[in-house]
């Protein structure tokens, strides 16, 4: 079995690079797709036709096709120019971290950056460690908007106000509805919008009509 390595990662709004080496061999994978689940699937796609003979500069253009994974910071185009990151699917605090990650690294220098998140599905022993987390880094990263949907989530909201080395602003809201109306009145052209932690807030509604708003 040939190893494969991962040298570095970067994820711009076009689709995420990621530099392979297997052995002496390099090359720069360019995916269609962007985001952490993207990457892990190109790599795993990658590694799989390694295994199976191929050369790294083959098995790196076969992966490079691969779709979007729907629910995973797949790409929406919004009619006021902004781009939504559908990441509902995401199933755990590891995958809505390391999605603000990706928002971060696509706006860097670029544009502002939009996190609307809900509630977390976790063990009631890891909850408040979880949400507590989520408001910190969305802090960090330098997110500049943070709406948190419902009053199951409002720990995402304390957290990050409690950082107060933050340029940012954060609201909560209670419901969908609410939700869509911030947006709708903040969100403007070149703008990026990242819907995540949906395991217990129907954010793909939200999703929904954001898309469908004014088409």
């Amino acid at each position: 079995m040939t190893a494969l390595a991962v040298d570095d990662i970067e994820h711009r709004l076009e689709g995420s690079r990621v530099w392979l080496r297997a052995g002496d061999d390099r090359v720069e994978l360019a995916l269609t797709a962007v985001g952490e689940a993207a990457v892990d699937a190109a790599v795993a796609l990658v590694q799989l036709r390694l295994d199976a003979g191929e050369l790294l500069a083959q098995a790196a253009a076969a992966a490079s096709a691969l779709p979007e994974i729907p629910g995973r910071t797949a790409r929406r185009p919004l009619a006021n120019g902004a781009v939504l990151l559908d990441d509902t699917a995401a199933a755990t605090a590891l995958d809505v971290r390391a999605s603000l990650r990706v928002l971060a690294d696509i706006t860097r220098g670029r544009g502002r950056s939009i996190a609307v998140l809900g509630e977390l599905a976790t063990e009631p022993a890891d909850w408040f460690d979880d949400h507590d987390a989520l408001g910190r880094i969305i802090v960090r990263l330098d997110v500049s908007q943070l709406v948190v949907v419902g009053q199951g989530a409002r720990h995402i909201h304390n957290a990050a106000g409690l950082e107060g080395s933050w340029d940012g602003e954060s609201i909560l809201v209670d419901t969908l509805e609410q939700a869509y109306d911030v947006v709708r009145a903040q969100v403007d052209e070149g703008d990026v919008v990242l819907v995540s932690a949906a395991s217990l807030t129907p954010l793909d509604r939200l999703v929904a009509r954001l898309v469908e708003a004014d088409r």
